[in-house]
């Protein structure tokens, strides 16, 4: 199975690749950055920012193919527009995932660390230990939203590959 993991966010959308066959084998990971423009004035470049975001997820998906898309819910943010802004790229990828025909899974944040670790309420830098270890993979990964990226899809292969 090949999943595709992704955390939402506005100007930062982590993405990883996983491949489970049958040990877990990341395929690639990245990164998309959008930010708000110099000359815009209350951010009004939202428009561009979620056709970047639409336009490079629909490549990602087209070269991978993967069968089913998960994504980290969000739940809450101290600042209320930090929420609507990762928002508006969830319904980006809902929207993408619909005209593709592809199935859409929405992990919440304990789940994922649950998933990871055994522990819902880990830490950053034991998820990043796991991601190392489930992957045989001797290199961290610095970027903290492709780790969570990372982490969202091997929590979905875990829980399918254990049955929870």
């Amino acid at each position: 199975m090949k999943v595709l993991g992704i955390d939402p966010g506005l100007a930062h959308c982590g993405w990883a690749v996983i491949e489970s066959d049958p040990n877990y084998k990341l395929i690639s990971c990245g990164e998309i950055k959008t930010s708000v423009s110099a000359s815009s004035y209350q951010n009004n470049n939202f428009p561009e920012r979620l056709k970047t975001i639409y336009n490079e997820l629909q490549k990602i998906i087209l070269t991978y193919k993967p069968d089913i898309i998960c994504i980290e819910s969000q739940f809450y943010s101290k600042i209320a527009k930090n929420i609507i802004n990762t928002y508006l790229s969830v319904g980006i990828i809902y929207l993408l995932c619909g005209m593709l025909n592809l199935e859409i899974k929405e992990i919440p944040a304990k789940s994922v660390k649950l998933g990871i670790t055994g522990y819902g309420s880990a830490t950053k830098k034991q998820i990043k230990k796991m991601i190392q270890l489930l992957l045989n993979n001797r290199k961290e990964i610095r970027n903290e939203h492709i780790n969570d990226a990372i982490a969202v899809a091997l929590c979905f292969l875990n829980t399918q590959r254990w049955g929870e």
